[in-house]
């Protein structure tokens, strides 16, 4: 059961891959929610869903790799290109023009990419605990990571299960520590189970081949924070200054870099859209009304 259910739900083909979509609400702007596929889909917003949508019509999708998407394999069926050109054709399909992105992680990523090289198709961008490159502080244990991502380790633990080996054959290993550890909140039980779940929906060679993908094609240090400081659209970025998957100076600079709007949540972890939705959905409906009064 949900506490809010789609207007339409339908699917678009994008280069052989069904990405699943729905629109919920009615009215301007529209809201165009991408999910940090393929580790989670679109119902990690689902404590955003019911609220905003009462005020304004907003757009969700499964990213290729899970939920009721397609489930393509192969390091070059998900790279940032494809998963952008993804919600381009979710934009179409749903007849959206212009919309207002809202990011988790490293989606953010994307939207980043699709506002710079769409600007006509974009009014605003909500940032939520953003993962960028060049921005902020990266956590160690992820630069950690590249010493045994392709290394077969007897019994990883913690951070080394980050590992191809592990997460392809031991997925649910990967998944369930990596959600224990960013649900700092106490009382995450259920947004824990639902995380878990969600993710055991993909593959471990699919999440394997996504981590791989998004190192390709890397630009430079100089050119993203240029496309960052070039962005001329409003920002919001949210931020929990528990986050252990993406540091919260990494919030705090994507804001001073874009001139956007900071709003750090005391005590909240990675998942402050799950485990502090009031205070998340009121900061977005702030920046939404904005936005929608400066059209």
């Amino acid at each position: 059961m949900r506490a809010a259910y789609p207007n339409t739900a339908s699917l678009v083909d994008r280069d052989g891959a069904e990405i699943a979509y729905e629109i919920y609400g009615a009215g301007e702007p529209t809201i165009l929610m991408i999910p940090p596929s393929p580790i989670t889909h679109s119902r990690i917003y689902k404590g955003q869903i019911p609220y905003l949508s009462r005020h304004f019509r907003v757009v969700t999708f499964d990213g290729r790799g899970n939920g009721r998407s397609g489930r393509p394999v192969g390091i070059a069926s998900h790279t940032r290109a494809a998963n952008v050109a993804d919600a381009v054709a979710v934009l179409d399909a749903s007849g959206t023009d212009r919309a207002i992105l809202m990011a988790h992680c490293h989606a953010n990523w994307w939207a980043v990419e699709l506002a710079a090289q769409h600007p006509e198709r974009v009014e605003g961008l909500i940032a939520i605990e953003p993962g960028v490159p060049y921005v902020g502080h990266p956590e160690p244990h992820w630069q950690a990571s590249g010493e045994y991502w392709n290394l077969v380790l007897d019994d990883p633990q913690g951070w080394q299960l980050y590992n191809r080996h592990t997460i392809t054959n031991d997925h649910r290993a990967w998944v369930e520590f990596f959600f224990g550890a960013q649900l700092v909140e106490s009382h995450s039980t259920k947004v824990y189970d639902d995380a878990v779940a969600w993710a055991l929906e993909s593959t471990g060679e699919i999440l394997a081949d996504s981590e791989e993908a998004q190192d390709l094609d890397l630009p430079t240090r100089d050119v993203f924070r240029a496309v960052l400081a070039g962005l001329e659209l409003p920002v919001l970025v949210i931020h929990g200054d528990h986050d252990v998957c993406q540091d919260v100076t990494r919030g705090r600079e994507l804001a001073e870099l874009t001139g956007g709007e900071y709003v750090e949540l005391k005590g909240s972890g990675h998942l402050a859209l799950a485990r502090d939705p009031v205070r998340v959905n009121h900061a977005i409906k702030r920046f939404v009304d904005r936005v929608g009064r400066a059209r």
